[in-house]
């Protein structure tokens, strides 16, 4: 995966609370064009339409989690994006 144009992507900080959240989440991911992953800090980066990386996201305790899209999704992810 390469991560060397990340500074190109949208960024959104999102809050994924139950797996539930988790699942719905990766459905709404699964729809999205272009590469989509979720970080914490600079360090953690996960593919955001993977089921199992969501969860182990979720299970890591991420405090910080932001959302990066290749493409514009705001709306899709509204739900999950804190304010």
């Amino acid at each position: 995966m390469n991560m060397s144009n990340v500074g190109t992507f949208h960024r959104y900080k999102v809050e994924i609370d139950t797996l539930a959240d988790v699942r719905e989440f990766v459905n709404i991911a699964t729809t999205c064009r272009g590469q989509l992953l979720l970080e914490s800090g600079d360090s953690f980066k996960v593919n955001a339409k993977s089921l199992l990386g969501v969860i182990i996201a979720k299970k890591l305790d991420w405090n910080d989690i932001t959302l990066l899209a290749e493409e514009e999704c705001y709306t899709k992810f509204a739900h999950f994006i804190a304010d």
